[in-house]
């Protein structure tokens, strides 16, 4: 039986590198499978995520995906889900329980931070120090018996008894009697001593565990953030007539000689100084907000943000008094 292991890497390149662990450690490439938000043939594969996982860890991993990072998909056998998931976890891995939270904090703060409610509100986080306990182990101690052999010799005295026949001669006159040829006999016993042999057990000595427990301090040193609200007073915008002159000079200067008329780009002039005056727009560098200002520019004026992008902020600029 087969399971799927999954995992989600906001970081592309540590994706690919727990990707290219799976190939090393031995699994199969048809066995595995990278999923981004920019390959169209995903799509279908990202849908039946949905299918198999169950929500909310579902929503998590495609949230995830939506915003750029990469999942990385391996299907094991039973016994291979433990080893495909440390080789995995050996990479800076999306922890999903702890991303699901993230996410249900970042949708709390933007419903207090809807325009049409709350747009004067800006928390002030700051962080606290949380210490607990938890128990790690360091290593354990086992005792088991052992069987080992070894010679010994001993002496011991045996008694050895042999039997020998004596004779001599004689020459002895004898009577005769009618018991003299009668049938005799006569044994004699010959006794050896052997070695016997038994064993005796003996306990020597005892061996036990037992745990020397004490209390120790350790000392935590940890560095806490803290976001605070910063008050600036900002002066009132002046108005795009106040600025008309130095858009002229500009004009002038840069434009004049295009065959562009002042009056055909002022729309151009007044929408730069619009952006300067409201947020996110007068607060956000150019970069970010670039994109946002041509989707809105092109929502009314399609297909000419490119011929205006220049004046448009260049009048951006000059309102932040940035140039």
């Amino acid at each position: 039986m087969t399971k799927t292991v999954i995992g989600l890497f906001d970081d592309r390149n540590e994706g690919t590198k727990a990707y290219a662990a799976l190939l090393q450690e031995g699994y199969a490439q048809a066995d595995l499978d990278i999923l981004t938000n920019d390959d169209k043939d995903d799509v279908p594969k990202l849908e039946n995520l949905r299918k198999n996982v169950p929500s909310p860890d579902a929503d998590v991993y495609l949230e995830g995906v939506r915003q750029g990072g990469t999942i990385i998909t391996a299907t094991v056998s039973d016994s291979a889900v433990g080893r495909a998931t440390e080789i995995l976890s050996n990479f800076n891995i999306v922890n999903i329980a702890n991303r699901a939270n993230e996410l249900k904090l970042i949708d709390s703060k933007l419903e207090l931070k809807d325009a049409a409610k709350h747009d004067d509100v800006i928390d002030v986080i700051e962080e606290e120090l949380e210490v607990g306990k938890e128990q790690v182990e360091r290593g354990r101690l086992r005792i088991y018996n052992v069987v080992t052999e070894r010679e010994v010799t001993q002496n011991v005295t045996l008694r050895d008894e042999t039997i020998k026949v004596n004779r001599r001669p004689i020459n002895r006159e004898v009577q005769i009697t009618d018991d003299l040829f009668k049938p005799r006999s006569f044994e004699l016993v010959e006794i050896d001593e052997i070695a016997k042999v038994s064993k005796t057990a003996r306990v020597v000595e005892e061996v036990s565990l037992g745990k020397e427990v004490v209390d120790k301090i350790e000392t935590i040193k940890e560095t806490l953030r803290r976001q605070d609200v910063e008050i600036e007073e900002i002066p009132a915008a002046r108005t795009f007539q106040e600025y008309d002159g130095d858009f002229r000079a500009f004009y002038d200067k840069n434009l004049a000689n295009s065959g562009v008329t002042y009056d055909s780009l002022k729309p151009a002039f007044t929408y730069g100084h619009s952006l300067a005056t409201r947020e996110p727009f007068r607060s956000s560098p150019w970069s970010a907000v670039e994109a946002d200002s041509r989707r809105i520019w092109e929502e009314k004026n399609p297909g000419t943000w490119e011929q205006n992008a220049a004046v448009i902020k260049y009048a951006w600029e000059k309102v932040r008094n940035t140039r």
